[in-house]
């Protein structure tokens, strides 16, 4: 009888051992879930749906890269691959000075709409920056957003001067409220790092005043 009672014990234990590993699991798979529901429900084509796509082309998101590393770097020659109109960098001057500011882009990710026409692609692009005597790397949203268009299967920014009918059509996907929400990041992000970062404080006051 004794030997029956232990196994029981035992068998309750191990069960309750197990019922506590699930419950462990399931919460940790819910936190998961919250945490990257907005990816997920992506992928699986389901609620939460963004007007945008993120990171959805990886040629875009190459050239992206490509552009705004080129720029940190100052490399005319790059810079010039990326757009439909090389002769905008036939003056290095306001990117040089620039690129002594804004040192680096980096964790750079791609929110596309659908352009204009079926070879263009709206395209906001988020990244943390690198300020030069700043410790703090804040979330910045590259303004305008590019114009990225696509011939004969290669990308370009189209860097060109827009026609009032792109130039209306770019104005209204940002007025978008799933973009908005994007700059609202982007600016909450930034207030966060004034907090805390007297540095980034003073540029900040800098920029925006």
């Amino acid at each position: 009888m004794r030997a029956k009672s232990g196994k029981k014990r035992k068998l309750k234990r191990l069960l309750i051992v197990i019922w506590i590993l699930f419950l462990a699991g399931l919460g940790g798979a819910g936190f998961y879930y919250y945490r990257n529901r907005h990816e997920i429900n992506e992928d699986l084509g389901v609620g939460d749906s963004k007007s945008y796509e993120t990171n959805a082309n990886p040629s875009i998101n190459a050239l992206v890269i490509t552009y705004l590393h080129a720029l940190g770097s100052c490399d005319e020659t790059i810079l010039k691959s990326c757009v439909t109109d090389p002769s905008q960098f036939d003056d290095m001057t306001l990117i040089r000075n620039k690129s002594k500011v804004i040192t680096g882009y980096s964790n750079i990710s791609c929110y596309t709409m659908p352009g204009l026409t079926d070879d263009a692609t709206v395209v906001y692009v988020i990244s943390n920056i690198s300020i030069a005597g700043v410790n703090s790397t804040p979330l910045d949203i590259y303004v305008p957003p590019f114009y990225v268009v696509e011939k004969n299967g290669t990308y370009m920014i189209d860097n060109t001067t827009h026609s009032q009918e792109i130039t209306d059509y770019i104005n209204s996907c940002t007025k978008d409220a799933d973009i908005q929400a994007l700059y609202q990041e982007v600016l909450d992000d930034q207030k966060k790092c004034a907090e805390q970062d007297p540095a980034f404080a003073e540029f900040y006051e800098k920029l925006y005043n």
